[in-house]
């Protein structure tokens, strides 16, 4: 699967997590200066009252539950997919210099586990603080179920 369907699904998939007003909103139909980028970039605001710009989007959206809330629920018909780690690693870096992103919001379907899905997420975000230097605003979602 292409890195551009992954990021269209899974950031599709994560717009249902609720905290960023506008995401996967354009602001016009026309493409061009002022026009929001719908794929995965939503703006939440700081507490002091500054706009950012995050990365919203979901490890996976694979799930082992069938909860009747979730849209990523097992029984489902929707496409699934699914980042590597390394993947969205570098995705989050490439739009951090790019000037794209100021954060990562991320969440994912449960695989697996809740223990081995929150192992991945966290390998994510302490590979972006420890080993690329990444100093950007990560959101990182508790995984319900997980071992302390």
């Amino acid at each position: 699967m292409e890195l551009q369907e992954k990021i269209q699904i899974l950031s599709g998939a994560a717009k249902y997590d609720v905290s960023c007003a506008s995401c996967g909103v354009s602001r016009f139909a026309a493409q061009g200066l002022g026009s929001t980028v719908s794929a995965g970039i939503c703006h939440s605001w700081s507490d002091d009252g500054r706009c950012v710009s995050l990365l919203k989007v979901l490890l996976t959206n694979y799930c082992i539950y069938d909860c009747a809330y979730c849209v990523n629920r097992r029984s489902n018909d929707v496409p699934r997919a699914a980042f590597t780690p390394e993947e969205l690693i570098d995705l989050t870096i490439q739009f951090y210099k790019r000037n794209y992103i100021e954060g990562l919001f991320l969440s994912s379907g449960v695989v697996q586990s809740p223990d081995h899905t929150m192992e991945r997420l966290i390998c994510v975000a302490q590979t972006l603080r420890e080993r690329r230097h990444y100093h950007g605003y990560i959101h990182l979602k508790v995984i319900p179920g997980s071992s302390a």
